[in-house]
């Protein structure tokens, strides 16, 4: 992978838009990334992270990569150009962050999101924007995770340091994140899994197998010690290469109790079946005779009550006899109460009729009836008649009140209305005033805010001049310390000057010429007396950078408030801030009252509406009486000749009616009650016939019905009567006697119960006590079966289970000890693995020897061939874990000592060479990635130049292939042994960083 361009904005100290062009910096392969401590050197490493991988290495937190210097609404933004397989990519990633929010206060949390183009024909193509999809063609075309990518392209400081010293264990951590592993984690993890899976396995067999005896060995044990005779200890106690044989032992002695048990439990039934045969036999016999002797009881009870039975006989015949003349009894009685109600009847129709004067000859009734259902209309129509004229007598009456008030009505009226057509108008004339008043409010708000701005303005030349005051002091004081960091930078290069014939001396070696006279002896080298190192010069130019940019940032502070000012003053247009307060106090006063003035204008429109309504109303009303009165004068002059009419009908209605039987006169009712009571009264007189006639034919009935009964009177039937339920209860005990005489007398013929009642009474409790104990005979010996029967089966069932649970237990233990021996192997804690090595660890030292001898090849020619690393096995003390050490090999004394003896430039040459030693080892493990750019991040401050020079020269032979490396540090020295930098800058408002090629700088945009 080669990076061509990198872009960052608004991210880690980059408040700015950044953008380098990587291609122009690393063209001649080897470029310097240098700036001040805490400038952002690593960020720009951070930000190629994170454009392939959404994250940045080491505990940096990706929540946190946005720039705290950055406006609040800059959007964060790395942009990436790289090519990778063959394929020119560019990726833009932003990564969470929140934005003010658009409306209120507070923020918004915006989503990550990433585009990925690829550059086809000359023209830049998407290809996705998931996240997902992203990150898989970035794995697939790079082959390594984020940690591979930091270690490989980005060697870190430090970290390679503290892996040359770290334990077996530490480094055993490292390398697992380099390499992959993963298989050979897999089948130490499958070998735990499988011995701690066998383990359990096993332990379940065992546990099946034990469960399953102890369920036998309790059923053997219900059927008594003897069915397992002879053998010893328990089955669950037995061991398990003797259980087979000792389930058949078992198996054979249970078959020999069952037989046995077999013929007891036949011997006890057939007992059985004898005792019950016998108890039988006795309970029948038993049965006869107390039959016997019950029904010779019940017919000498029968014969003590004969003569009351045949009491109850006769009674019985004559209650059945009276029955049939019940009915016409009954019918006698009804007629006659009816001809008695109805005679009842006629008398008071009579004094119904004398009530109202009405005289009725005997038998007249009739005739009286149709005369007077003969007037009958007439009479109608006189009731008619004289409620019409007392109705319309009422009406005209009630006319005649009523145009009395509506005439009333509209006379109030007529002396409201002038009035209120005044206050209409006067209504009219405040809505429109308040209307005019109001249309300025508009205008006069719009002048109040003119006047708040002005007033603004003023109170902003105010601060700002306050401002500029407060600024003069501090650029005074700005001023002094530039001129105090300047003074103490040239007085350190005068003095480095004064010293610079010192600083040559100490590259003199006696032989060498001098860089100066070129002679190859030097009696007298010059001695430092106050040397001055190049970290003190570069941390007083920096101390001169920091002044002038305090200087710079006062000055422009200046600049821009003294324009802001004159600014302010030229809107204003001289009008001083008395007037514009005097102004602004006249248009709020006036503003108010318009604002007033609206307010009012719907309450006064409201009032005009209602007086208006108020008028139309009233005008309305008047219209609508005046109307009123009119149709009630003709309707009064209709209703007085409608009263003429009925007059006269009423008059001719009278002269027809005078002859009635009622009496004649105007009272229809009258005639109306007179009708109804002479048609009851004929009515009731026909009834009363009707009655008695039926009453001589019930009576006659009667005598009939008593001759055939044989009852002399009426007064005998009714005495021989007896209540149904009597009679049916009289009836059932007649009949029930004499069936039971007929069942005594029939089972006393019977032949069974007369050779019972001549044979003697057997024993029967001593037959149940035989046929009792023959039965728990039966019981016990059945439960005794049953019980071995069940023994049986269980044995039947359980034996091939326990014989195969025998087998699986021999195997599962045999694997078991395989397996375990295998893993504890393979896991280091086994006792054949003397160096306590896992397979993994065995794995990696393989990987840890090639990363020695690759790193070797780099560190002979740092080291001048001195020092060669060497992986070492060697048992580790006190049974910690071996395998993973590495020690150093000193070649001028021949001997290996621990990593931990080298100085501090032989530790960096060391960590170096380790780092790109594993860079290449993890390289070629990914698959031989041609890795195009390269980042050593790693301090050379504690190399002298003979070592620092032998470091740049293996710098250079990366460069190999048109590899570029860049080396991230802030070491002076580097700063002209490579030409070509990037120079990362820190200000106040965040970093910045600009491209030098051969000398020339080049902001970066």
């Amino acid at each position: 992978m080669r990076i061509h361009r990198l872009e960052v904005e608004a991210f880690g100290p980059f408040a700015q838009r950044v953008v380098l062009d990587v291609d122009e910096v690393s063209a001649a392969g080897l470029f310097l990334v240098h700036g001040p401590t805490g400038s952002g050197k690593t960020s720009l490493l951070d930000a190629v992270c994170f454009a392939l991988y959404a994250d940045v290495p080491g505990a940096r937190r990706k929540q946190a990569l946005r720039s705290d210097h950055a406006a609040p609404d800059a959007v964060p933004r790395v942009v990436l150009e790289a090519t990778a397989g063959g394929r020119r990519l560019r990726i833009t990633r932003s990564p969470e962050w929140y934005r003010p929010k658009k409306r209120g206060g507070g923020t918004t949390r915006v989503q990550p999101s990433v585009v990925l183009e690829e550059r086809v024909g000359g023209a830049w193509s998407a290809l996705s924007t998931r996240h997902d999809e992203v990150a898989d063609l970035v794995l697939d075309l790079l082959g390594m995770g984020l940690k591979q990518f930091a270690s490989v392209v980005m060697l870190p400081q430090g970290d390679f340091a503290a892996f040359l010293r770290a334990t077996p264990e530490e480094r055993r951590e490292i390398l697992e994140r380099l390499f992959d592993i993963g298989v050979y984690s897999d089948v130490e993890q499958w070998l735990a899994d499988a011995r701690r899976d066998g383990a359990a396995a096993l332990d379940t067999a065992r546990s099946g197998l034990g469960t399953d005896l102890v369920r036998l060995d309790d059923v053997l044990g219900s059927v008594g010690p003897d069915a397992a005779e002879g053998a010893g200890p328990s089955l669950a106690e037995t061991p398990l290469q003797e259980l087979p044989a000792r389930l058949a032992e078992v198996a054979d002695a249970l078959a020999g109790r069952l037989t046995s048990s077999l013929t007891a439990l036949d011997a006890a039934e057939s007992l059985e079946a004898q005792a019950t045969q016998r108890l039988t036999a006795a309970r029948e016999l038993v049965g006869l005779r107390r039959r016997g002797d019950l029904a010779r009881a019940r017919l000498a009870e029968l014969d003590a009550t004969a003569d009351e039975h045949a009491e109850r006989v006769r009674a019985l015949d004559a209650a059945d006899r009276a029955a049939g003349v019940r009915g016409h009894l009954s019918a006698v009685a009804r007629a006659r109460a009816e001809a008695d109600a109805r005679v009842a009847d006629l008398d008071r129709a009579h004094d119904a009729v004398a009530a109202l004067g009405v005289l009725v000859p005997d038998g007249a009734a009739t005739a009286l009836v149709e005369r007077v259902r003969a007037l009958d209309d007439v009479a109608a129509a006189l009731a008619r008649d004289t409620t019409g004229a007392r109705e319309l007598a009422a009406g005209l009456e009630e006319g005649a009140e009523r145009r009395a008030g509506l005439e009333a009505r509209r006379a109030a009226g007529a002396a409201e209305l002038p009035p209120l057509e005044q206050s209409v108008a006067a209504a009219a004339e405040e809505v429109a005033r308040l209307s005019s008043d109001g249309a300025r409010v508009d205008d006069l708000a719009a002048a109040v805010t003119e006047h708040k701005s002005r007033l603004a303005l003023h109170d902003g030349v105010d601060a700002d001049r306050a401002r500029l005051e407060s600024l003069q002091p501090r650029l005074a004081d700005a001023r002094t310390a530039l001129s105090d960091t300047l003074s103490a930078l040239i007085d350190l290069q005068q003095r480095r000057l004064d010293e610079m014939a010192a600083e040559l001396a100490t590259g003199l070696t006696d032989g060498a010429p001098c860089p100066v006279c070129g002679s190859a002896e030097h009696p007298v080298p010059a001695v430092a007396v106050d040397p001055v190192t190049a970290q003190q010069l570069a941390d007083a130019e920096a101390a001169v950078a920091a002044a002038r940019t305090r200087v710079t940032g006062v000055e422009a502070d200046l600049t821009a408030l003294t324009a802001a000012v004159a600014t302010r003053l030229a809107v204003l247009g001289g009008t001083d801030r008395a007037d514009v307060e005097e102004a602004l106090e006249r248009v709020r006063a006036e503003h108010a009252e318009a604002v007033r003035s609206a307010a009012a204008l719907a309450a006064a429109t409201t009032e005009l509406r209602a007086r208006r309504a108020a008028a139309e109303r009233l005008t309305a009303e008047q219209d609508r009486l005046a109307a009123t009165l009119d149709a009630l004068d003709e309707r009064l002059a209709e209703v007085a000749t409608e009263a003429e009419a009925t007059g006269a009908r009423l008059a001719a209605d009278l002269e027809a009616h005078a002859g009635c039987p009622c009496g004649g006169g105007p009272d229809a009712r009258r005639h109306t009650r007179v009708t109804a009571v002479l048609s009851d009264l004929a009515t009731v007189a026909t009834a009363v016939a009707e009655a008695h006639h039926r009453l001589d034919e019930a009576s006659a009935d009667l005598a009939g019905a008593l001759d055939e009964g044989g009852f002399a009177t009426p007064a005998a039937a009714e005495a021989a009567l007896l209540p149904v339920s009597d009679t049916d209860r009289l009836r059932d005990a007649v009949l029930a006697r004499d069936r039971d005489a007929a069942a005594a007398a029939a089972a006393l013929t019977e032949p069974e119960v007369l050779a019972a009642l001549a044979a003697d009474a057997p024993d029967v409790g001593a037959l149940e006590v035989a046929f009792a104990e023959a039965r728990r005979a039966v019981l016990a010996a059945g439960a005794e079966h049953d019980a071995l029967t069940r023994a049986a089966r269980a044995l039947d069932r359980l034996r091939p289970g326990l014989e195969a649970a025998c087998t699986e237990v021999a195997g599962l233990a045999a694997r078991q000890a395989r397996v375990r021996e295998l893993a504890d192997t393979v896991g280091g804690t086994g006792g054949d693995n003397t160096l306590r090595m896992r397979l993994t660890s065995f794995v990696l030292a393989a990987r840890l020897e090639k990363v020695a001898a690759l790193a070797n090849e780099r560190l002979a020619v740092m080291g001048g061939g001195r020092y060669l690393l060497e992986h070492s096995d060697d048992l580790a003390a006190r049974g910690a874990r071996s395998g993973l050490g590495l020690r150093v090999l000193d070649q001028w004394t021949g001997r290996a000592r621990d990593t931990a003896s080298l100085s501090g430039g032989e530790s960096f040459m060391a960590s170096l060479a380790l780092a790109l030693g594993l860079a290449d080892a993890v390289r070629e493990e990914v698959g031989g990635l041609d890795l195009g750019t390269l980042f050593i991040d790693e301090g050379f401050g504690s190399l002298d130049d003979d070592s620092l020079e032998q470091v740049l020269t293996v710098l250079d032979g990366l460069r190999e292939g048109g590899r570029a490396v860049g080396v991230v540090s802030h070491v002076a020295d580097l700063r002209t042994r490579i030409p070509h930098q990037v120079v990362v800058t820190k200000g106040a408002d965040g970093s910045g960083a600009s491209v030098r090629t051969a000398g020339a700088a080049t902001p970066a945009a």
